[in-house]
């Protein structure tokens, strides 16, 4: 295996060569966060192609020390592909997978999105073609989560004042793999940037749960379950208490702008993500 791993990382195979690693050296998973993270951070643009060889280089070193074919001195570099993305070639399957999570209020948009993505090869995932009549939401975003290369969050004044199911069950969901996530927020106008949307919209939501509490009592009154409504509010309650962390998230971490004026200029930054991801 030693020989294995060094040939993986002389080929720049760093990522094969840490899964790998974990399988005998349980400590090689903080090896494996790290160039996770790090690759984050370059597929955002976060940090410079220095900075991430050089952090590559660091844990290539460290990984051979681990497996134990480590030389005194000798670092090896990693082999990073100049970022070309291309179309594969005809009959092959498309190289990345991508699912979206969005407000139906911005389809349109959205569809767009999808359509920039697939014309350069990119397999796109949209709950409204590929959700089945038996499968539930939740089910649907978590499988998709873990089945695709990237999940691009679209934030609008529609997604934050919708409750947004699919962010904030996936973030909840995966709480601690964020630093391991390959995540792409994305939006649609400033909404996200205003400090004082978390309480604009905690107001309305409350509002909304006032109008259940009254729909409750009327259930009561009849004397039959209302299952229906007390899962709605909780729901609503849940994204009231959480729309301040969730703006927080966006306003934290690069949310490119997709809006009519700056669209191809980001896509083809988000494009360029999924290519080097």
């Amino acid at each position: 295996m030693k020989e294995q791993i060094q040939q993986l990382i002389a080929t720049g195979q760093t990522e094969e060569a840490l899964q790998l690693l974990v399988q005998t050296k349980p400590d090689a998973i903080l090896l494996q966060a790290r160039y996770n993270q790090g690759k984050k951070q370059y597929n955002m643009g976060l940090i410079e192609f220095g900075e991430w060889s050089r952090i590559q280089a660091q844990i290539n070193y460290a990984a051979l020390e681990l497996a134990g074919s480590a030389k005194t001195g000798v670092v090896t570099q990693p082999e990073i592909k100049p970022n070309v993305p291309s179309k594969p070639a005809e009959g092959n399957e498309p190289s990345k997978k991508v699912f979206i999570s969005y407000n139906h209020k911005d389809s349109e948009t959205v569809d767009k999105i999808k359509r920039y993505l697939e014309e350069k090869g990119v397999d796109v995932k949209i709950d409204k073609e590929d959700l089945s009549a038996t499968e539930k939401i939740k089910d649907f975003i978590i499988r998709n989560f873990k089945e695709n290369d990237f999940i691009i969050f679209v934030a609008s004044d529609n997604s934050l004042r919708s409750g947004w199911v699919g962010y904030e069950q996936t973030i909840a969901t995966f709480a601690e793999l964020l630093d391991r996530m390959k995540i792409i927020n994305v939006r649609l106008d400033a909404e996200c940037f205003r400090d004082d949307l978390p309480l604009e919209v905690a107001r309305e939501v409350r509002q909304e749960i006032a109008k259940l509490d009254e729909l409750i009592e009327q259930y009561k009154a009849e004397g039959i379950p209302y299952n229906n409504v007390t899962t709605k509010r909780q729901r609503l309650e849940k994204f009231r208490l959480g729309i301040s962390d969730l703006v927080d998230r966006l306003q934290n971490s690069l949310t490119l702008d997709v809006s009519i004026d700056s669209f191809e200029t980001n896509m083809a930054r988000v494009l360029s993500a999924i290519e080097r991801g």
